[in-house]
């Protein structure tokens, strides 16, 4: 029990009179409803109210303590409003951890739109690293969904799905054997990150497995990697989200369109609190819309 939520409570039966009614408003029974006021007058240490089987009337120390509960409430009320008035012009700092992928790839044209949008938020980008689960220590972490994270102390929202293709340079295709079928990357060096290098394989859409065991680079870092990929060093196995500029510069090139691997989900996660912060909740609204 909570000050405001029983101070709500005794004004409401003042207003109405009756446990029972006053129960059916406030959505709860009304043995809860008594317990509230007993927690209340015990808090108190006075008795609020005068009850009978059919109504109950405010005592002397009931009637002193009503206006003041009153205009508790209409404060509570007033600060609340300004609060969230106040998401037409937020303000503040805002933390974000990801990974190193989808922080400058993905977040970054959009941090950048959000900025513009709202010019009182400050942004702190934080490198969440592979691997890691989300912490409290940000408002927002946006990362891969994995299957064994469970935790209670966060909320998450799913932003997107993707799937992941083959790329290469077109330098690297004039070079090198030609690729007809998943089986023909086997003979070509393959770019991945440490994460892809552990597990040595990549599952398909429709069933195949890719195994990584011919590689010649592995890293966990996106500009080291997409250099490789462009300056014809091998394949890259990515989704089309973090190469994006390099597709319309033609610095990369499909291979086997049908292609797909298995979907992944990018999830943001967030403290498990019963009210979100402003800033969070507008830079989610705003990436859920832009993605």
């Amino acid at each position: 029990m909570d000050w405001l939520t029983a101070t709500k409570s005794f004004c409401l039966l003042v207003e109405k009179g009756s446990f029972t009614q006053a129960a059916y408003l406030a959505e709860i029974s009304p043995s809860a409803m008594s317990k509230r006021i007993d927690w209340l007058e015990k808090q108190l240490g006075l008795s609020l109210f005068v009850r009978t089987t059919r109504q109950v009337n405010l005592t002397e120390a009931g009637s002193d303590f009503l206006p003041r509960a009153q205009s508790l409430l209409k404060q509570f009320d007033a600060m609340l409003s300004d609060t969230q008035h106040s998401a037409s012009d937020p303000s503040g700092m805002l933390k974000i951890a990801a990974t190193l992928p989808v922080g400058s790839s993905i977040l970054m044209p959009h941090i950048e739109a959000f900025l513009a949008l709202y010019p009182q938020v400050k942004i702190q980008l934080d490198v969440l690293p592979f691997g890691d689960d989300p912490d409290l220590e940000h408002d927002l972490v946006i990362c891969k969904k994995q299957d064994d994270f469970n935790s209670a102390a966060h909320k998450g929202t799913m932003l997107i799905t993707h799937q992941m293709g083959l790329y290469a340079a077109p330098e690297y295709l004039t070079q090198h054997k030609k690729i007809t079928c998943l089986a023909d990357v086997a003979e070509h060096k393959i770019i991945m990150t440490s994460s892809y290098r552990k597990m040595g394989r990549i599952e398909m859409e429709n069933g195949e497995v890719c195994l990584l065991n011919n590689f010649n680079f592995v890293s966990d870092h996106r500009d080291p990697l997409l250099y490789a990929a462009v300056n014809a060093m091998g394949l890259l196995f990515v989704s089309s989200i973090y190469i994006e500029s390099e597709l319309e510069q033609g610095q990369l090139v499909r291979l086997l369109p049908e292609l797909k691997t298995t979907k992944t989900q990018l999830w943001a996660f967030y403290p498990n609190t019963e009210y979100m912060p402003i800033k969070s909740r507008l830079f989610l609204d705003f990436l859920k819309q832009r993605l």
